[in-house]
């Protein structure tokens, strides 16, 4: 498996991207993305830790897997690149609409679990007393 799998609670953490694009089976992490998906998974973090390469291929793949977990109706952040991969990302690419970016997984796993926990106390109920 070229793509790095870990389920932290309802998120998982998409990783090794490093290795990734030098191994001929990069085309196998969107399948597995979607196998991901069609389990019920929603909300992904790409994390770009110890990766350094910028370029149209690296764009390539970071689409291609967001795309396929777009498509599935999850979503995609991604965490910890590198100073020169968020230049790249933010500044020359302009994709700071596409994807919310993260200093850390933790931050990013983070996100989603606040999140999902004020959408769901925004249903709150109250009960007034006497009423009829």
């Amino acid at each position: 498996m070229p793509v790095h799998i870990r389920f932290d609670g309802e998120v998982v953490v998409l990783s090794n991207f490093a290795r990734l694009m030098n191994d001929p089976r990069y085309v196998d992490a969107a399948r597995e993305v979607g196998e991901l998906i069609e389990q019920g998974t929603r909300q992904f973090v790409i994390d770009l830790t110890g990766f350094r390469e910028t370029g149209a291929s690296f764009l390539g793949v970071l689409m291609t897997i967001t795309r396929r977990i777009r498509q599935g109706r999850g979503e995609a952040v991604l965490a910890h690149p590198s100073r020169e991969m968020e230049q790249f990302l933010l500044g020359e690419m302009q994709m700071e609409e596409f994807w919310d970016i993260f200093p850390s997984v933790a931050e990013a796993v983070a996100f989603y679990r606040d999140r999902d926990r004020s959408e769901g106390g925004e249903e709150e109920t109250t009960w007034e007393s006497g009423s009829t």
